[in-house]
């Protein structure tokens, strides 16, 4: 027999597609606007103020970085991103367990070793 919770829960269960959605500006990912823009400025200042070229070399430049961008970061971005990662820096290195009482009592130690040495620095100077 069959209960009520039991047909409920076999039931097709309809999820709005939107949740799962990227922001778009167009067909323009979103992600993609700001390294464009940086793109054809950096395009901008190469090919019109250091090279003198004309405005079609300009936009070609420009829409040719974009295009590449898009190509190597578009939907699956980690592919070729995370290859820069910097790797991380392992030393060796060898320290002898003490236990954290030990360590507190070593730190309590030479704190009042210091105050020691400060009071006898101190006497001796007068």
């Amino acid at each position: 027999m069959a209960t009520e919770h039991d047909q409920k829960s076999s039931e097709f269960i309809p999820i709005n597609q939107i949740l799962n959605a990227k922001p778009k500006l167009g067909p323009i990912p979103a992600e993609q606007v700001i390294p464009w823009l940086i793109i054809t400025i950096g395009s901008y200042l190469i090919c019109q103020i250091l090279l003198s070229l004309d405005w079609w070399a300009t936009g070609l430049v420009a829409i040719w970085g974009s295009a590449t961008w898009w190509i190597l970061t578009g939907n699956e971005s980690w592919r070729f991103l995370t290859k820069f990662y910097r790797t991380p820096k392992w030393t060796r290195g060898h320290l002898p367990h003490t236990s954290s009482l030990m360590q507190a009592q070593n730190f309590l130690d030479s704190k009042t070793y210091t105050k020691r040495k400060k009071l006898r620095n101190h006497r001796t100077r007068r």
